[in-house]
């Protein structure tokens, strides 16, 4: 089974919207790539990996992830992370 990664994490252009994409490590584009509307972000503030592993079941990730990790872009902003989680497909 091919392993899903999803990442989600402030966008590059505007830092005010979060970005979600998934994709299988086999493929080099996302099969997701949203921005949250108002609704899902302040859900993804409240509860990120609940957010995220309902975003994933509903585009047919059989079995989302429910742990997610930090990874930071650099060493010197530490409140500028993605939350990744990986499982598979």
């Amino acid at each position: 089974m091919p392993k899903i990664t999803i990442r989600a994490g402030q966008w590059e252009e505007d830092r005010s919207r979060i970005r979600v994409r998934i994709w299988c490590e086999s493929e080099t584009e996302p099969f997701v790539d949203i921005l949250l509307d108002e609704w899902r972000q302040h859900l993804y503030r409240e509860m990120p990996a609940m957010t995220l592993w309902f975003i994933a079941e509903e585009n047919g990730v059989v079995k989302p992830p429910r742990i997610f990790r930090k990874d930071y872009h650099n060493d010197y902003n530490s409140f500028l992370y993605d939350l990744v989680g990986e499982c598979e497909g």
